[in-house]
């Protein structure tokens, strides 16, 4: 069978030809080979699925009727398979009635030809088929392509929320370290003075006894009491940061506790500053603290939240000391951390003097990777973590006040029905 020249070649496939009656298939499958494809013939519909498991064929030409497994049985067994449901099939028979042609498409098929077929028909349902097939091929292809690159991306994004942990552990660690090594200093300084005052006492004890001796071991003892003093009252504060450290800490992931919120906020706020001075040392913000006193305790994930007032200082002190560097020494870089019980919500609120948020961006600044800051100073997530865990997690609410070149309020609403 010649090609009509203004055709274009159908793209080579893989078909198979099932029927029955050598005559038959011989002729299909030497039509199939004329039209620039490779035919596979099978004798019978179990034939056909024999082959069909074990090789990859793009489209099948089935028979209706067949010994042994007739068209209908195959084709629902094609259909049910998820690996060969895709393959087109094509139903092959002289029986013209509507009701075959109708079940036929029911089960799945693609088309249905009646014998004796017209090869020009033939060959356009064949191509149509084809056609079909590499489209849905192609599709799929860019599906699965699609689905790997959100993989990748979805990855991408999981690595970098836990840069951005890391990064408020390591802020949060420097800060441990810092509130920690003041009193470990005043320890360590008052154990040496109190070994020196030792040594000297026990000068005096083994010296002759003489009125001025008692008079000196009397001072000594006093010094002594007063270092002793000093160790116990500067180990208490350590002790005391660690266990409030412990206390965030020994929550499970995502268990509300009862938590002092005042108490959460005041270490998560200076360990947040003191953790930034470790890093650049020139960095001088003013802190005030201004606490509802009758606040009491709220059910919060202390771990979640207390990453919150992290971040958000952090932002604070990060924008008034940018002020700072614009203006020059005639301006005071302040962060003012408050809390407020509003009734049926608390409220958290960090306020710095810095150059505020633009009008245009304030809808934006909780988008993930979103940042103003310059390239490398951040990864444009702490803020859309914060504000998945004031409002997925806490059912509460993140939002910014701001007026330019003024101030920018970040204020953090929680429900107190949290449980």
């Amino acid at each position: 069978m010649n090609r009509r020249p203004e055709e274009p070649a159908a793209e080579r496939g893989r078909i198979l030809v099932a029927d029955d009656k050598p005559m038959s298939r011989q002729t299909l499958c030497r039509y199939v080979a004329q039209l620039g494809h490779e035919a596979t013939p099978a004798e019978n519909g179990r034939g056909a699925l024999d082959v069909v498991h074990t090789e990859r064929f793009d489209l099948v030409l089935l028979d209706v009727l067949m010994p042994e497994m007739d068209g209908f049985a195959a084709l629902e067994q094609i259909k049910a398979d998820a690996r060969l449901r895709e393959i087109p099939v094509i139903m092959v028979s002289g029986l013209e009635e509507m009701d075959t042609v109708v079940r036929c498409i029911e089960h799945g098929a693609e088309d249905y030809l009646y014998k004796p077929f017209d090869p020009v028909l033939l060959r356009a349902r064949i191509n149509a088929c084809l056609e079909k097939k590499r489209l849905r091929d192609a599709e799929r292809r860019r599906a699965e392509e699609l689905e790997r690159a959100l993989q990748q991306l979805e990855a991408a994004r999981d690595q970098l929320v836990v840069q951005e942990k890391l990064a408020s552990l390591g802020a949060l660690t420097a800060g441990i370290a810092h509130e920690i090594r003041n009193p470990l200093n005043f320890i360590m300084n008052f154990a040496q003075v109190t070994e020196e005052r030792v040594r000297e006492l026990r000068s005096l004890l083994e010296a002759p006894v003489e009125t001025q001796r008692d008079a000196a071991i009397d001072e000594l003892l006093a010094d002594l009491g007063e270092s002793v003093a000093k160790i116990r009252s500067h180990g208490n504060r350590a002790s005391q940061i660690v266990s409030g450290m412990l206390l965030h800490a020994r929550s499970r992931p995502g268990e509300f506790m009862a938590t002092d919120l005042n108490a959460l906020v005041a270490d998560h706020v200076n360990l947040a500053y003191h953790g930034m001075r470790s890093q650049d040392s020139s960095l001088q913000v003013q802190i005030e603290m201004a606490f509802d006193p009758l606040l009491g305790t709220l059910a919060v994930v202390p771990q979640e939240l207390g990453r919150v007032v992290l971040n958000l200082t952090q932002n604070a002190c990060y924008a008034a000391a940018e002020k700072k560097r614009a203006e020059g020494p005639g301006f005071t870089p302040k962060v003012v951390v408050s809390t407020r019980d509003t009734g049926a919500e608390v409220e958290i609120r960090f306020l710095d003097n810095g150059p505020g948020v633009p009008a245009e961006l304030r809808e934006k600044i909780f988008n993930p990777f979103f940042t103003t800051k310059p390239a490398g100073a951040g990864t444009g997530l702490g803020l859309s973590i914060s504000y998945d865990i004031v409002v997925r997690l806490h059912k509460g609410r993140l939002r910014v006040e701001s007026k330019e070149g003024r101030f920018a309020e970040f204020i953090v609403s929680l429900p107190k029905g949290n449980r």
